[in-house]
């Protein structure tokens, strides 16, 4: 006969002994698992409180978007979401407009000559060189000028010689005159005393007479030898400023930017010889268009580039030309460069030219939402959203100016197009206001 082995089944709960192992392996299995619990349930009850504060109404997260709009519907005064506003307010609007041109002298001096058909001898300047007023750049031939500056030499000296010589003559008349003035003096008592007779008194008159002809006609020698001394100094004027025309002369200070001349050219006084741009000065000269002319100012700052030269040149606005060109509609625009700074004549440059204007209203640029009809914003009134179309100005690449449909003081949505909606109940946060309580 088969005898069968009792199971724990079998083993009805009196036959069980509260000191066996196996119950004492089941108790403690069941303390474990209590434990677990309460942790579990511990560490639940200390992350609600986190989360619950991390969603409060002023952090103006995304998520604290999205709790707003779940306690606005659910009628929770306390879950009413944040959103960051801007007061509308007058502003400056800085705008920075590109425009490209080339670099020009600021005033060009062209050098010419007077002496028509004198060939070009030899070239003393170059281009790129820094010359001063009245330095000679190159020489005509003048060989018939040296010569006829010799001939008149020769006058002057002749005419000096006569002068002397006329001046000796006048000194010897004069002293003749006074011997013979003497001799009658003396001859006269005697003449009346009888002692001598009255021919000698006559002869002695006759002297005195002829002496004062001889100092007369000196004086007039030395007058035909002032004048004819005077005609030599004029004559030698004139062949010196006709020499003078054969030497070119720099008739301001600056830098030479062009050379006409070569050795050999037959000169005229129609043909430039040299080109320079003077004190050394350079500017861009640019188109603008007319929509920006009410913007750009004389003395306004502009930051030049130009190719080869690493660092941009600050240069400012020095004219802007009163006439629009009919058939491009662009305006010219000089921005001078700081002086003393090499660059080339004709060379490409593009110059920023930044311009800040006073605005009734400014927003930032996140504020206003482009749409099919133009523009809208979302404002905050009484604590309801409330969208508003508008019509704005000049933009930059955060801000942008509102030409109506905003008043001063409206308090408008920082982003504008989020999760807000209008109608939506909200609390408006100014953003130093959020930053804080993120702190």
């Amino acid at each position: 006969m088969i005898r069968r082995r009792p199971t724990h089944l079998d083993t009805s709960p009196l036959d069980r002994q509260p000191g066996t192992a196996s119950e004492k392996n089941h108790r403690r299995r069941r303390t474990v698992g209590s434990v677990a619990l309460i942790a579990v349930a511990a560490l639940l009850a200390a992350a609600y409180p986190m989360v619950v504060g991390h969603l409060s109404p002023t952090a103006g997260t995304a998520m604290a978007v999205a709790t707003g709009s779940a306690g606005a519907t659910s009628g929770d005064d306390a879950s009413v979401m944040s959103v960051s506003v801007v007061n509308a307010s007058p502003g400056d609007l800085t705008t920075t407009s590109t425009v490209s041109g080339s670099i020009v002298a600021r005033e060009d001096v062209l050098v010419g000559t007077e002496s028509d058909g004198a060939g070009v001898l030899s070239i003393l300047a170059e281009e790129g060189d820094t010359v001063r007023e009245g330095q000679v750049l190159a020489v005509l031939m003048s060989d018939l000028g040296e010569i006829a500056l010799a001939m008149n030499d020769v006058e002057i000296e002749r005419a000096n010689a006569l002068l002397t010589q006329s001046e000796s003559t006048i000194a010897l008349a004069q002293t003749n005159l006074d011997l013979a003035g003497k001799a009658l003096a003396r001859a006269d008592p005697l003449s009346k005393s009888g002692v001598t007779s009255l021919d000698v008194l006559e002869q002695r008159q006759a002297d005195v007479l002829v002496a004062e002809a001889k100092l007369a006609t000196a004086q007039q020698a030395k007058r035909v030898a002032l004048a004819e001394r005077a005609i030599a100094l004029v004559k030698r004027r004139e062949l010196t400023a006709h020499l003078e025309r054969t030497r070119v002369r720099a008739p301001a200070s600056g830098i030479i930017v062009e050379r006409f001349a070569h050795v050999g050219d037959i000169a005229t006084g129609k043909t430039p010889l040299f080109r320079i741009a003077r004190d050394g000065l350079f500017e861009l000269e640019a188109l603008v268009p007319m929509r920006m002319m009410d913007r750009i100012r004389p003395e306004t700052a502009a930051s030049i580039s130009i190719p080869g030269i690493e660092v941009p040149l600050a240069g400012t606005v020095r004219h802007l030309s009163p006439r629009i060109e009919p058939t491009t509609r662009m305006a010219r625009v000089r921005i001078a460069l700081p002086p003393n700074v090499m660059v080339r004549l004709g060379a490409f440059a593009r110059a920023e030219i930044r311009t800040t204007e006073q605005m009734q209203i400014v927003l930032p640029l996140s504020a206003v939402q482009p749409t099919a009809d133009g523009s809208q914003v979302q404002l905050v009134a009484n604590g309801t959203v409330e969208t508003r179309a508008v019509v704005t100005g000049r933009k930059t690449a955060e801000a942008v100016q509102i030409v109506s449909g905003v008043s001063s003081g409206e308090q408008v949505v920082l982003r504008s197009g989020s999760l807000v909606r209008a109608g939506m109940r909200v609390t408006p946060v100014l953003p130093a206001a959020v930053i804080a309580s993120n702190r």
